[in-house]
């Protein structure tokens, strides 16, 4: 009898054992597969990442750059007013000039006219003319 039982522990024994190594081949293919697809996973999310902050700086430069050519034309507007007005103000200041220089011999003309006057009426006072 003990015979038997121990043919049946052995049995029981190589049965567990056969049992026991499929299980940790299993567990073993399984954690290789786990590994694996988590290795690929991040690598995808790496990839993604990259992906994502290259696009992000792309747009942020081509921002950059429509700012600044928003900026360059708003210059350039600015620019021509200021050409315009300096032009303005210096057709205004010539007028000014012009209008002084024909004024100076009116003023020249009205300051003889009223010496005269005044000359011919001290005259008339003393009773020369």
């Amino acid at each position: 009898m003990d015979n038997i039982m121990d043919k049946l522990a052995k049995e029981m024994s190589a049965q567990d054992m056969i049992k026991a190594n499929t299980q940790a081949e299993v567990e073993s293919a399984i954690s290789e597969s786990v590994e694996a697809v988590s290795k690929k996973m991040e690598e995808n999310f790496n990839k993604k990442f990259d992906e994502n902050s290259t696009k992000t700086h792309d747009v942020g430069v081509q921002t950059y750059r429509n700012v600044q050519a928003v900026l360059n034309k708003q210059e350039e507007k600015h620019q021509e007013e200021y050409k315009e007005i300096k032009k303005k103000f210096e057709e205004v200041q010539f007028a000014i000039e012009t209008k002084n220089t024909a004024l100076l011999p009116i003023l020249i003309v009205t300051l003889l006219v009223a010496g005269a006057d005044l000359v011919i009426n001290i005259l008339r006072i003393f009773g020369i003319i």
